[in-house]
């Protein structure tokens, strides 16, 4: 399979040789106006963890000029004034890049990000947030420039985008060691050689804020339980709202309170009984919803280890969520949360996620020193020093 990505790689690089070349011209002819030290590539700025993780590792490079393309369209901006930094230039190419009907477009702007990139003075520094336009770019870009990329998921989907491209890519960060192991088969079963498996770098996350002290709550009935993010295949939000349907039919002690970008993925009976809350902006909207609610559940079909779970734990709210992925290795069952195995038999996940909650509601004095070992751990793990320090490493060697 991958001599067969390669292969097809060759060919487009050929057909598309026109417009890089008219994108190199418009770039020499329109240069940057000043140097940069780092081109960041990012899809889009809407409200997300991913988004948020991204927003980070800008700040982590404070001491830097960067200049940051957005290459797709975001169905909203709640994460934009996270980007707005006085160190970096912002430029939204979404309008080019991600318009199927002006395809030609996109391969333009190859050309002219190439340019941008080989014709500065000082070799920058290229990074990729799992951006699929970012991929297609390497190849032109020199051989003499380091590019590195952040894997935030897991998806074999995902594969047919980035494997062509694996040859160009210095360094690839993922935030769990599962994800060695799901990579390793993965290239083995495309036929990617072994040597790029040597390129897997580990950082985990880092929370933009990390409460002081720890934020105790009374865990009294109703027990508060609230999910937020966002919709799609990948969340299952559909699976939360049979949960809440059974527990009502069962009619236990508990509240449910649902945020984010899913509001058509909703059934009326939800949204008649105000379980909605509407789209929160991150920050201290996401910080007082935490601090609100006991349990956070989520029912993700497959994950990085998101960032709702890590800012969860350090405001003391215990996850009740999916067993998959990397998550297992921060949340440990009946210690500092509780984790859901029966993750492909969607009827099985909600008979055990409701029981789970009844058992919860059964034993809510246990509760307490739940919560304080999630905060702990995430006090001893997703500090920002830690992370500021592995970006820097692999992208700075400093």
């Amino acid at each position: 399979m991958y001599k067969l990505f390669t292969i097809k790689r060759y060919i487009e690089q050929i057909i598309m040789f026109p417009f890089i070349l008219i994108g190199r011209l418009i770039a020499i002819l329109y240069p940057l106006k000043c140097e940069y030290d780092i081109f960041i590539f990012f899809p889009g700025f809407s409200i997300g963890g991913a988004e948020r993780v991204n927003a980070e590792i800008i700040k982590s490079f404070d001491d830097k000029k960067i200049i940051l393309f957005f290459t797709k369209n975001s169905p909203n901006e709640g994460m934009k004034h996270f980007f707005e930094l006085p160190h970096v230039t912002l430029k939204e190419i979404n309008h080019w890049t991600d318009n199927k009907w002006m395809y030609w477009g996109n391969l333009i702007y190859r050309g002219i990000c190439s340019q941008f990139i080989n014709a500065q003075s000082k070799k920058p520094v290229v990074f990729i947030g799992q951006c699929n336009f970012a991929y297609k770019l390497t190849p032109h870009i020199s051989r003499h420039i380091k590019i590195h990329e952040l894997i935030h998921m897991y998806d074999p989907r995902f594969t047919w985008v980035w494997a062509p491209f694996i040859q160009f890519i210095n360094t690839r960060i993922i935030v769990g060691e599962i994800f060695k192991t799901k990579f390793a088969q993965c290239y083995k079963e495309a036929g990617i050689p072994d040597k790029y498996l040597n390129r897997l770098r580990i950082v985990f996350y880092r929370l933009e804020f990390l409460p002081q002290q720890f934020h105790s709550r009374t865990f009294d009935l109703p027990l508060k339980i609230y999910y937020a993010g966002r919709g799609g295949p990948q969340k299952r939000v559909w699976i939360i709202v049979e949960i809440i349907k059974r527990c009502k039919a069962l009619s236990l002690p508990v509240q449910f309170k649902l945020a984010g970008s899913f509001k058509d993925e909703l059934p009326q009976v939800i949204l008649d009984d105000s379980c909605y809350m509407g789209e929160l902006k991150g920050g201290q909207e996401m910080y007082h919803f935490h601090q609100s609610n006991d349990i956070l559940i989520m029912t993700s079909a497959w994950e990085g280890f998101p960032l709702v779970i890590m800012e969860a734990m350090a405001f003391g709210a215990i996850p009740l969520v999916t067993n998959i992925d990397a998550i297992p290795e921060h949340i440990t069952h009946g210690q500092n949360g509780y984790l859901l195995n029966h993750v492909n038999d969607e009827t099985k996940l909600v008979e055990e996620a409701v029981q789970q909650i009844q058992t919860l509601t059964d034993q809510k004095d246990s509760l307490e020193a739940i919560s304080r070992n999630a905060y702990e751990y995430a006090i001893s793990n997703f500090s920002a020093e830690k992370f500021r320090q592995g970006y820097r490493e692999i992208m700075l060697g400093s």
